[in-house]
């Protein structure tokens, strides 16, 4: 099914405030790592971020949510925080400057900082602003690509029903 161009909105925009009371969280642990990064984003792009994403469905890997300048990335499953990416605000939208990795190995296995950073930017994309991409990861290992994204390897978002 392809992507809808049309704005996105988040699922039961009445009860969706945006935080973490939408979703059972725990935060980023102290075992983490930073990475850099430096793409900007329009403000029409951001108003899309800010909106955050809601799993849908038990395919549907990922909770999103914006607060403080912060773009917050749950496992759906498990309430897990694995991503805390940063953005500074720019006089036509947004850079986001960098992201907290979850490195505590009881929560989240993965240690490639390099393919964490793509996930977070294919995230942002696919989830947030109707772009599809290649979905990072090893294309020969399909298993492990599900487990990080669900439906969106079949180009399916949470909204897409």
């Amino acid at each position: 099914m392809p992507f809808s161009m049309e704005p996105r909105q988040p699922a039961n925009p009445a009860e969706w405030s945006g935080g973490p009371s939408d979703w059972k969280e725990h935060p980023l642990p102290q075992e983490r790592t930073t990475v850099g990064l430096d793409r900007e984003f329009n403000e029409e792009e951001m108003a899309s971020i800010r909106l955050g994403s809601i799993a849908q469905q038990m395919e549907d890997k990922w909770f999103l949510y914006f607060a403080e300048n912060q773009l917050f990335f749950l496992r759906s499953w498990t309430g897990y925080c694995v991503y805390v990416a940063h953005f500074r605000a720019t006089d036509d939208g947004a850079l986001l400057v960098a992201t907290d990795i979850n490195r505590d190995p009881e929560q989240y296995t993965e240690t490639d900082d390099a393919l964490d950073a793509q996930m977070v930017l294919y995230l942002i994309d696919t989830l947030l602003l109707d772009r599809m991409g290649d979905v990072p990861g090893d294309p020969d290992n399909p298993l492990k690509i599900w487990s990080s994204v669900g439906r969106l390897m079949l180009g399916r978002r949470t909204d897409d029903g």
